[in-house]
Formats: structure tokens, C-alpha cells, sequence
């Protein structure tokens, strides 16, 4: 097998599932940066996959307002975001 791709690509290397960097902070929202190129749409988690946003095309990066971790279905402190791809 032939594997072409960054090593960050889950889509190429799916044991990179984990990305710290890929979570950041600006002007009062949340960014992901995808790497999943070659996925068609994605979602995402603020809960561990209690609730999820809406299936949507792929896009570069994610915005998230900072408003969606306060919400009461957190049952942990601190951010964290589950992202799904669809192919």
C-alpha cells in the first residue's frame, strides 16, 4: 500500500486521530483546523457525542462561539471538540 498525504491527514493515516494544535482561540471563538483532506462533509461534538451540529461540507476551518461550552449538557470543565468526517 501506497500512502500519500501529511502524516496529520486521518484520512490517509487514521491512527492520527489525535490533534491538540488543531484547536485554537481568537477574537472570542474557537477554531479547528481540518486536516481530514478528502472527506466530503464533517461535524462535530462539544459533549463526547452526547449532542452533534449538523452534517456540513468541508470546509478548511471551523468556527465554534465559546457560548457552546457553557452549555448545561457539559458534564466536564475545560474545551474539547469530537469531529467526525463523512466520505
Amino acid at each position: 500500500m501506497i500512502r500519500k498525504g501529511a502524516s496529520t491527514n486521518v484520512v490517509v493515516f487514521p491512527e492520527s486521530d489525535y490533534n491538540n494544535t488543531a484547536f485554537g482561540f481568537s477574537n472570542g471563538q474557537y477554531t479547528f483546523s481540518h486536516q481530514a483532506y478528502g472527506a466530503d462533509s464533517i461535524r462535530y461534538s462539544w459533549n463526547f457525542g452526547r449532542n452533534w451540529t449538523q452534517w456540513v461540507p468541508w470546509e478548511d476551518t471551523t468556527f465554534i462561539n465559546s457560548s457552546i461550552f457553557s452549555s448545561a449538557d457539559n458534564f466536564w470543565q475545560g474545551q474539547h471538540i469530537v469531529v467526525q468526517c463523512k466520505f
